[in-house]
């Protein structure tokens, strides 16, 4: 089962963020241990992010993964309401985690 996620970030700047996963059934956190995460941003027609466990996501612990998707991949995206989805696959299964959207703000600010 999949929650829904609504985020928001700015583009002129590394997006870091962590996300906790429990089983909805049980409460227990959920064991990504040889999980294979992919997490994608989409505007309306095109996929403008994907992440996964073989770059930007890294398994921190039981049931708690972190992206990190750096500010050269966050300027492309213009300011607006972006599509934003996760999944996993362990053990021959894929299962979502989440689908939601992902506001992006203009960041004014740069170094």
């Amino acid at each position: 089962m999949s929650i829904t996620l609504n985020s928001s970030t700015t583009n002129n700047a590394d997006w870091k963020t962590q996300f906790e996963f429990k089983d909805g059934d049980t409460g227990d956190l959920i064991d990504f241990t040889g999980a294979e995460i992919a997490i994608e941003v989409w505007d309306d027609n095109c996929r403008r992010i994907r992440a996964t466990t073989d770059d930007e996501i890294a398994i921190i612990s039981a049931g708690l993964i972190e992206l990190t998707i750096p500010e050269s991949q966050m300027k492309n995206l213009c300011a607006g309401s972006y599509n934003i989805g996760g999944v996993y696959e362990l053990n021959g299964e894929t299962i979502s985690l989440f689908t939601g959207t992902l506001a992006i703000r203009k960041g004014y600010a740069t170094v």
